[in-house]
């Protein structure tokens, strides 16, 4: 591997640790899933990479496909919804499940 090449996965690889790598957040309503591609150093490289992925998940027949390029830091790169949590998205985006609550007192 080039040092050039060496330097970059470096300097990602800080920004993933500091939530600052540019990732390709893709979610489906059918499945009903969140995926999480990169990390990236750049959003342009991001958006770069972001056809391909789209690509692979039309041929697999997803559907209700939305996305975007984000700064993030996902604990997980592929979040399953329950179908019914997918159901009509308002803004075009699968609903989060709501976090647990805890009991106060």
């Amino acid at each position: 591997m080039r040092l050039k090449d060496s330097l970059r996965e470096l300097f990602t690889s800080v920004l993933e640790r500091v939530g600052l790598a540019w990732w390709v957040r893709i979610r489906t309503t059918r499945p009903a899933c969140e995926y999480y591609f990169g990390p990236f150093a750049t959003r342009e490289e991001a958006a770069v990479a972001q056809p391909g992925y789209l690509e692979d998940l039309l041929g697999e027949q997803a559907e209700g496909i939305t996305w975007e390029i984000c700064q993030a830091r996902p604990q997980v790169l592929t979040i399953e919804y329950p179908p019914e949590v997918a159901s009509a998205p308002a803004n075009g985006h699968a609903p989060r499940p709501q976090e647990p609550q805890l009991p106060l007192g």
